[in-house]
């Protein structure tokens, strides 16, 4: 084989290494997420649920968030009825996330950057002007934030979406609401 040959030949393989990492990597839709399989198609499924006949009545400004820490689970609720309810991860041992009444007072949808850990914070949503809120993040089934509140990617974009500047967010220990 030619030395260029060779080199065509693993520019060609690396450009598609490449092309995948970045397809795999990237933020993808829910079209991007629906996939013939033998003719049917595979429907994109939320890491949370979503009542859609509620969610539709969202104005940005009659939403409330709500966080359980026991549960770990985290719920947008529009006009006072769950709208999403979605897992979340809150502070792992030795670390704190705050309970209490805040405000979102920072929305960021994307460059906002861990001072913690220099990692990504997509739809980060800022607790009263504290260091804490609310962002999309790695979720691995138990407390594990340095205190913050993890939302799936999808979850994190939805409430964003259905959020706005001054939005209410309770963090209970344990809520009975939901």
């Amino acid at each position: 084989m030619k030395p260029l040959n060779h080199l065509a030949r693993l520019f060609v393989v690396c450009s598609l290494c490449i092309g995948a990492a970045v397809f795999f990597t990237s933020c993808v839709t829910q079209e991007a997420l629906s996939s013939t399989n033998g003719g049917s198609k595979k429907k994109y499924k939320p890491s949370g649920k979503i009542n859609h006949a509620v969610l539709a009545k969202s104005t940005k400004y009659n939403t409330r968030v709500v966080v359980d820490i026991a549960d770990q689970k985290a719920f947008l609720l529009v006009n006072g009825k769950i709208a999403v309810t979605t897992p979340c991860s809150t502070a792992r041992p030795g670390k704190y996330t705050p309970r209490g009444s805040f405000k979102i007072t920072e929305r960021v949808r994307s460059g906002k950057i861990s001072t913690i850990y220099n990692v990504a914070m997509p739809h980060w949503m800022r607790l009263s002007g504290s260091v804490f809120g609310l962002h999309a993040g790695y979720l691995p089934g138990y407390p594990a934030s340095a205190g913050c509140i993890r939302l799936p990617s999808d979850m994190a974009k939805l409430i964003y979406d259905n959020t706005a500047y001054g939005t209410r967010v309770s963090v209970y220990s344990s809520w009975s609401g939901g």
